[in-house]
This record gives C-alpha cells, sequence and structure tokens, in this order.
C-alpha cells in the first residue's frame, strides 16, 4: 500500500499542474482511498497550489455550476447503488464515494481550467508598468533587469533542469550565467529573431517600433525566423555588436559601438543621447511612459540632442529637453505638446 512518504506535497502541485505521469496519478488515487487524514492533506495541498499561482483566472460561477452537477451525478449514482446492494454495506460505502466525487469534481474543474488557461499556468509573468524598472533573479542564477512598460515570461517548470527559453516583451539587460552541463539560455520575441546564449550579458530591445540586441560581454547566435531572406545562416555576435531590425524594410543591420554599456543605461536612471532624433526620443517616451507626443511644427527627423541626463521618470526628462532644445513642452495626462518658443 503506497505511503504518505510518497505522496508529497511537490508531487501532488505537480499532479494539480497537469505533469503527473499515469503511474503517479494511479498513486494518488490510491493514498487518497486510504484514510481520511490523506483527503485532508489533499485539500490542503490544493488551496497551497491555488493560492501560489493566482494568475489563474478561474471562471468561478461556471466552476460552481459544473461543481453541482457532479454532485447531482453522484447522489444519483448512490441512490442506484443503494436499491441494489444490503442496508449495512452501502450506507458505509455511499459516504467514500460522495467524498470521492468532491474530489473528483474539484479536479475536474482545476484540468478543465489549467486546459483553458494553459499559458497562464505554464508560465510566469513579470510585468513592469510606466516609470517602473524591476531586477529578477532567475532559478538558474541569471539576473534580469526588466525596463518600463516590459513583460518577461519564464516556465514555472523544469527552467534551468531542462531548458532555459524566456520570452520577451519589451527591454531588458540579461547577465546569463554558465551551467555546468553548457545548457543555451534563449530569449524570444515577437519580432524576427530570438537569441541564444551561454554565459554573457547583453541587452534586447523588442518594441513595435524599436528591436535590437546589443552585446557587452561574452557571444551571442542571432537566430533569425522566416521573414528574414537575405539570412542563410545564424549570426555570432561579438562585444560591442549591435543588430537593428526595420521592421518595415525587413533588414537587420550589423555595427560597432563604442561603448555598447550606454544602451542598457536606462537601469540607472540615466538617458544617453548620440545624435538622437526628436522623433527617437518621442518614440522613448511612448515606450518607457506611455506617452503621445505632438510636435507641431518641429522636424523631429533634423533636431538631435547629444549628451547624458539623469532623469526618473517623464517629467524629468520632458524638462531637460525643454532647456536642451530651448521648446515648449506641454503635458496633459498621457498627452504631450511640444512647440517652438
Amino acid at each position: 500500500m503506497p505511503s504518505q512518504s510518497l505522496v508529497t506535497r511537490e508531487l501532488l502541485h505537480a499532479y494539480f499542474a497537469g505533469q503527473a505521469t499515469p503511474l503517479q496519478k494511479r498513486l494518488i488515487e490510491r493514498w487518497m482511498e486510504e484514510e481520511a487524514a490523506n483527503e485532508e492533506f489533499f485539500y490542503a495541498c490544493l488551496h497551497e497550489w491555488e493560492t501560489r499561482f493566482p494568475q489563474y483566472p478561474a471562471d468561478v460561477h461556471a466552476g460552481i455550476a459544473r461543481f453541482h452537477e457532479k454532485l447531482e451525478q453522484a447522489s444519483r449514482l448512490t441512490v442506484e447503488a443503494d436499491e441494489n446492494q444490503v442496508q449495512d454495506e452501502p450506507v458505509r460505502k455511499s459516504g467514500r464515494w460522495q467524498r470521492w466525487m468532491v474530489a473528483a469534481a474539484v479536479l475536474f474543474l482545476v484540468h478543465v481550467g489549467a486546459w483553458q488557461f494553459r499559458e497562464a499556468i505554464l508560465y510566469k509573468s513579470f510585468a513592469t508598468g510606466s516609470g517602473e524598472i524591476s531586477q529578477l533573479l532567475l532559478e538558474d542564477g541569471s539576473q534580469v533587469t526588466l525596463n518600463e512598460n516590459s513583460t518577461l515570461r519564464v516556465p514555472r517548470f523544469g527552467f534551468g533542469k531542462y531548458s532555459r527559453n524566456v520570452q520577451l516583451s519589451g527591454e531588458a539587460k540579461f547577465s546569463v550565467v554558465h551551467t555546468p552541463d553548457d545548457k543555451k539560455f534563449v530569449v524570444s520575441t515577437d519580432s524576427v529573431f530570438q537569441v541564444e546564449v551561454l554565459g554573457t550579458v547583453f541587452n534586447v530591445t523588442a518594441r513595435d517600433q524599436d528591436t535590437k540586441v546589443v552585446l557587452q560581454e561574452g557571444k551571442v547566435k542571432v537566430l533569425y525566423k522566416e521573414e528574414i531572406k537575405q539570412a542563410a545562416t545564424p549570426l555570432i555576435m561579438a562585444p560591442g555588436d549591435l543588430v537593428t531590425v526595420d521592421h518595415g524594410q525587413k533588414q537587420l543591420t550589423l555595427k560597432k559601438v563604442k561603448h555598447p554599456e550606454n544602451y542598457s543605461a536606462w537601469q540607472n536612471g540615466q538617458f544617453i543621447f548620440d545624435k538622437t532624433s526628436l522623433g527617437e526620443i518621442s518614440e522613448i517616451l511612448r515606450d518607457n511612459y506611455g506617452l503621445t507626443v505632438e510636435t507641431g511644427a518641429i522636424d523631429t527627423s533634423s533636431v538631435t540632442v547629444s549628451g547624458s541626463f539623469k532623469a526618473s521618470n517623464a517629467d524629468e526628462l520632458l524638462q531637460a529637453l525643454s532647456e536642451i532644445l530651448n521648446i515648449r513642452v506641454e503635458r496633459q495626462d498621457a498627452n504631450v505638446i511640444l512647440t517652438e518658443k
């Protein structure tokens, strides 16, 4: 007979997540039949698992309806069993049968919900809002600094043990540790490439109008998707390389930059511009702070800015631009109007 030492909290959590093998499922079923204390432990672990993963968006009303339907089915089956069995034996079994049907109904809801919301259960999502930068330490020891208005999705199960694949929308700086078994670290984006490394430091920007990779240390392999016809083989980046993507023309550009660390200066609240056009700065204000910028008669392509600026929020950056470019800045909530003085 299976013992509670074999049915651990970790095994039950894997069971609720749909990760248990057929043999493990059978072990849990036999263990549930042994005694009432096992049943209490089962529901305690179920409650703990659901609390740990709050991203599971359960449909409470639909779940309750399905739950009552299962109870009614159990009640009908119990009545039929009582009619065909002797008086003393059915009483004992019907109680167990009802408890089992309750457990089955709960598991039914869990598995149906897990299938419907599979992505939310399989991945942890780390997100930042406007003006927010987040420091993350992944389970494999790698460090990630997530820029404003960005999202990083990391597998809940097996990360670092079976694979090291993450998904990025926005911008992040990665400091990836090397593993003894040389397990590669892959950053996937919704854009036209993904980044594959073993251990290195690099910055990835994956926004609608701005997609690039800048390598500071180590070696990076850029894997192109089918939209990029000119790339027959993966591109290997060296420190100081910058790869940019033109979404409209579907073209990639590789060039050297003198200070690759400047591209991740945002983690310290710095903006380092090198002949950066006002149009590009407007995109930064949109991506980082969710602002819509109107420039009127100002030629955003010819007006450029160079220098290093410290700004902890959008208003400080706008104030700096106003003084440097001698322009008037008017902000109303998420709308910014830039005009000549």
